[in-house]
């Protein structure tokens, strides 16, 4: 089976994963009804492995009547728990095995992204502390916020704000909860060689120049529109 089963809540890097009851009939050989009526059933035994999350899901355009109805959203345990509840034909089968890939997979993904991100943290505290050690602090007034663009610029090829915009990350949250482990990499190698070059002494405009001799390390491709819009 290689079309997608498993889900995530989000971009971010603590992000959850899950699989739907739409996708539990499709796939399971059972209509959406029976399977909703099935996690109505048996509700509480779901519940002790995580809240039970939904979506209100409207008609299609263009049906006819019809109301919102509910689409479950069941996390791995859940998922597992629920299949046990149904008859064990070959579909269930074959769609339990590409759960177990789907799920673990997601979830070395998002554990290779978490590890990136916690190496990250250090790294910008170590960051903070050269720009703050920096003799251009005083005379370059956004030097902390000069340095993250250039830092992103640079490991990505794509400015903070458009990132920001692609990935619909909130203005409170750090970008880095929003990186794959191929972007974080990028962004941690970048700010070594700044964290270097600050301790070098080096001006903001020297920093600059030295990053942009190697290039971007890791270009990461905004959709069409958004490239417009950065452009501006």
């Amino acid at each position: 089976m290689k079309n997608e089963v498993v889900f995530l809540s989000g971009q971010d890097v603590y992000a959850d994963t899950f699989t739907t009851s739409d996708v539990i009939a499709q796939y399971g050989d059972s209509s959406i009804h029976a399977v909703s009526q099935l996690i109505r059933n048996y509700h509480a035994d779901l519940e002790e492995f995580g809240v039970l999350a939904f979506q209100m899901r409207k008609p299609q355009k263009g049906s006819t009547g019809g109301r919102p109805r509910k689409v479950w959203h069941l996390n791995e345990e859940q998922t597992m728990l629920l299949l046990t509840y149904m008859d064990n034909t070959e579909p269930i089968r074959k769609f339990k095995k590409a759960l177990v890939h789907q799920f673990g997979l997601m979830k070395r993904n998002l554990y290779e992204k978490q590890v990136q991100f916690e190496l990250g943290k250090e790294f910008s505290k170590e960051l903070h502390q050269a720009i703050a050690e920096s003799p251009y602090l005083d005379e370059h007034h956004h030097l902390y916020g000069n340095i993250n663009k250039l830092i992103y610029q640079q490991a990505l090829g794509v400015s903070t704000k458009a990132l920001r915009q692609q990935r619909h990350i909130p203005k409170n949250e750090p970008i880095t909860h929003y990186l794959d482990s191929n972007e974080a990499g990028a962004v941690k190698r970048v700010k070594e060689q700044t964290r270097t070059l600050l301790g070098m002494h080096f001006s903001y405009q020297q920093i600059k120049d030295a990053l942009q001799v190697q290039g971007i390390v890791y270009q990461i491709t905004l959709p069409a529109k958004q490239l417009m819009k950065e452009g501006h």
